[in-house]
């Protein structure tokens, strides 16, 4: 099987051999068409230093798009796992994040935040970016007739940027501003600028403010806004010190911050931090006087549900091509993981079936 795979020695690299994977109860084997390849993958690779990170050993990839072409469901499987059998034949996308269903978050309605969560294609556990993905059948959403698989692979980001709107309730906000030049930080300023003609994005880079202008979306250089705390909320999509540090300045006293990471998809353990020594663009320690001395409420969101997600994919409410940084084939994905480096820089749309399918 061809595959993109890290190997023993910590090496990237594309191999015709990769071992076929082989469903277990619960699992669905899915043949895979659309990967989109984001910096996280870079830092699974082990292409960022990230002191304190597991090391992963196996095929790369978190973000898919296939069609399903079997499933083991067991005896006991509950009546929502037994429904999905429909979906057999069908295309679908793949929430990253696999809940176990047994812990006390499970129980109580916080999957997302299972205590044992494992993400696909981290850490350890086989990703997608390969011919064959076997994916838990809860985590599987079906993608609209209407949705090409080039759009269907953008629904995990573009449901997080959803769930921004969700905790913000943007619709009743007078000033919002995102901050960042990040996949995320687009999506967002779309999504919430259909309920809320007042968001703004703050980036730095030209090529951002040229889509905005595309979307009728209002945006600046952030070096040219004013910081004169008067923004009802702001979205920060770096994840960086500096970007916290530039929201405390933008939000009003009694403001909300919204903050968002790279590497939030990523499980903490309980009482084991993730890194002891960060490379220098993530979290640094942050004088927090301001966000006190203002009462600021700063939240953390980290990824949303996939229906809604690819139900605004089929309204054509939101453009995604235009996010990503081209279309490649699997032979080239070695080489356009370097340029994932960059947390900024626009994901890859890797297509593995040599655009056979919708």
């Amino acid at each position: 099987m061809r595959a993109l795979r890290v190997d023993a020695d910590r090496r990237v690299i594309l191999t015709d051999s990769a071992p076929e994977p082989t469903a277990g109860p619960g699992e669905a084997m899915v043949r895979v068409s659309r990967v989109l390849l984001t910096h996280l993958d870079a830092v699974t690779a082990g292409l960022i230093p990230v002191s304190g990170l597991p090391a992963h050993a196996g095929t790369l990839g978190h973000l898919l798009c296939g069609t399903v072409k079997s499933m083991e469901i067991p005896a006991d499987a509950t009546a929502a796992v037994s429904a999905r059998r429909s979906l057999v034949g069908k295309r679908v996308v793949a929430s990253p994040s696999i809940a176990c269903a047994h812990c006390d978050l499970c129980r109580a309605g916080l999957s997302t935040h299972c205590r044992t969560r494992s993400v696909i294609g981290t850490l350890g556990r086989e990703g997608c970016c390969a011919q064959w993905a076997v994916v838990p059948i809860a985590a599987l959403s079906p993608v609209p007739d209407n949705v090409s698989d080039d759009k269907a692979v953008f629904a995990h980001p573009l449901a997080t940027a959803l769930h921004f709107g969700h905790m913000l309730r943007a619709d009743g906000k007078t000033y919002i501003t995102v901050l960042g030049d990040s996949l995320v930080a687009l999506l967002t300023a779309q999504t919430l600028a259909r309920v809320n003609k007042s968001v703004r994005l703050l980036s730095t880079r030209p090529d951002r403010s040229r889509l905005c202008e595309r979307w009728g979306i209002r945006h600046r250089p952030v070096d040219e806004a004013g910081r004169r705390q008067d923004q009802d909320a702001v979205i920060d999509c770096t994840g960086t010190t500096l970007g916290l540090r530039l929201a405390l300045q933008f939000v009003r006293p009694r403001g909300t911050v919204l903050v968002h990471s790279p590497l939030s998809l990523l499980p903490f353990p309980a009482g084991k931090p993730m890194a002891d020594q960060p490379p220098p663009h993530y979290l640094q320690p942050v004088d927090w006087t301001m966000a006190i001395a203002n009462e600021i409420q700063i939240l953390g969101c980290r990824e949303g549900p996939l229906p809604e997600a690819l139900g605004l994919l089929a309204e054509s409410g939101v453009d995604v091509l235009s996010l990503a940084g081209s279309k490649c084939r699997l032979e080239q994905a070695p080489t356009v993981l370097e340029a994932l480096r960059d947390a900024d820089h626009l994901p890859f749309l890797i297509d593995l079936d040599g655009g056979k399918s919708r």
